[in-house]
């Protein structure tokens, strides 16, 4: 089965040879490249791994300077692995996000995923609708004035600093200005970075450690804590009866089976929150912009829901049932661009998946950019078609060939709020713009630890009050 890279233009580095057939060591053994793999220049995940499926196909072993890694890009595959206790996070993360839900495993994990669970339920996260449609308006005006200024805008900035302040300020009831929001905006997207670079050994490229990259990442991690533990430090100021009743209150006021949270422990959950809560809403908010312009059709289908069920209301909690089209696109965007495009996992013990030995130590790979393009599971898989998602009968015949948000245990806890949340930013926003890309931009993935665009997507935002929803042609590109 093959696999299309149409999106990753970048050539393999010429030092590394990739056997077109796969090593005879035996029968039953994973196929895979012979050697080390070891790149010396840049390399492109996307094209690296992609290359790998299409010589060797679903499941692919290699060896790198750390260790032997194996790639599994089938969704039976997939599931076997994330809902097995055999593999544990790697800790790349924990350089972030501490012990928070997102790098911990084990008890730690279970006593923190228990107390957080309930409150991101769907039934938990619907009063947060108004905090997002607030959020939303205050951009929305931000765009008015550059319509009319004719400015362009960074439109993958604008819904990152967006996502971060509605999760600032529905989880922590706090508001955070333009210029907080793009210190830490700033500083996210500096670890976020440094961190994609060091994660690339798992490809084979080396780790340059440097003095300004440690000082650089050390500054950034600084900005990031000091926010949290200004946030603790506050919210702790408030006598019990004068604090909000939001996620920070509870867990500083929780007892957990060793007792309240230290000021380091809730540091690593608000990040957590932070990060997790905003980066990935955001990215896939931005891919949904650029696809959008690309398919005018699709475009002026959304038009055509959002005058039908909001006319020129904001989206409310009743209207999220009607926005199928909405929706739909947000998800086909995490389809083809999934904001967590891979994760890497360490095998605890020895073990067999399907038929493949992983032995004790290794590197496990999955990948959602591959398996969501995956041939015998989503037909066309290159073409962006949120039918896939409108259509109920339109279903992939398997439950993980679909996993942005994870699966398993560690399934993603903010999944129904990152939902809600896109849907609501996307229907709000297009029910008042277009967004016109800046002609001459040549967007690619950029894939560090998440799927970003490099660049960002510079757009004219133009008022659909002021001019005529235009006949859809074909498709643009830029």
């Amino acid at each position: 089965m093959a696999r299309s890279n149409q999106q990753s233009d970048a050539p393999l580095a010429p030092d590394v040879s990739l056997p077109l057939n796969p090593p005879t060591i035996g029968a039953g053994a994973t196929p895979g490249p012979v050697g080390l793999i070891a790149f010396e220049k840049h390399v492109d995940p996307l094209a690296f791994l992609g290359d790998l499926v299409e010589r060797y196909g679903d499941v692919v072993r290699y060896q790198t300077r750390m260790g032997p890694c194996i790639l599994f890009v089938h969704p039976e595959h997939v599931q076997t692995i994330l809902h097995s206790e055999n593999y544990r996070r790697a800790s790349l993360v924990k350089m972030m996000l501490g012990e928070g839900l997102l790098a911990s495993d084990g008890p730690r994990w279970r006593s923190q995923r228990r107390l957080m669970q309930r409150d991101f339920l769907p039934v938990g996260v619907a009063p947060f609708i108004s905090v997002m449609a607030r959020e939303t308006a205050g951009e929305a005006s931000a765009w008015q004035a550059a319509a009319r200024a004719g400015e362009a805008v960074d439109v993958t900035m604008a819904m990152t600093r967006l996502t971060l302040r509605i999760v600032v300020a529905a989880l922590f009831s706090d508001d955070l200005s333009d210029e907080h929001a793009a210190a830490l905006c700033a500083a996210v997207t500096q670890t976020v970075n440094d961190l994609g670079k060091i994660s690339w050994t798992v490809f084979g490229v080396p780790v340059l450690f440097t003095p300004d990259r440690n000082a650089s990442f050390a500054s950034a991690k600084g900005a990031i804590d000091g926010a949290c533990h200004d946030m603790i430090a506050r919210r702790k100021a408030l006598a019990p009866a004068d604090r909000p009743r939001d996620l920070l209150t509870m867990l500083i006021e929780a007892q957990t089976d060793s007792g309240p949270l230290d000021d380091r422990q809730l540091r690593d959950e608000i990040v957590t929150m932070l990060v997790g809560g905003h980066e990935t809403t955001a990215l896939a908010l931005a891919w949904a912009w650029k696809a959008m312009a690309e398919h005018p059709e699709i475009e002026a289908t959304l038009y055509k829901e959002l005058d039908g069920v909001l006319g020129d209301r904001t989206p409310g909690l009743a209207d999220l049932p009607k926005l199928v089209w909405t929706r739909a696109i947000v998800q086909e965007a995490m389809r083809l661009y999934p904001p967590v495009w891979y994760m890497a996992r360490v095998a605890n013990k020895d073990d067999v998946i399907h038929g493949h030995a992983v032995p004790r130590g290794t590197c496990v790979l999955i990948s959602a950019w591959l398996t969501h393009r995956h041939k015998d599971f989503w037909p066309d898989a290159e073409r962006f078609d949120p039918a896939r998602f409108a259509e109920p009968a339109v279903q992939p015949p398997h439950r993980y060939a679909y996993f942005p948000f994870g699966g398993g245990r560690h399934q993603c806890l903010g999944m129904h709020f990152a939902l809600m949340e896109a849907t609501v930013i996307l229907a709000e926003l297009a029910r008042q713009f277009r967004v016109r890309p800046v002609n001459g931009q040549h967007i690619k993935p950029d894939p560090g630890i998440t799927l970003r665009q490099s660049p960002g997507m510079l757009a004219r935002v133009e008022s659909r009050a002021a001019q005529p929803v235009p006949t859809p042609s074909a498709p643009g590109a830029f």
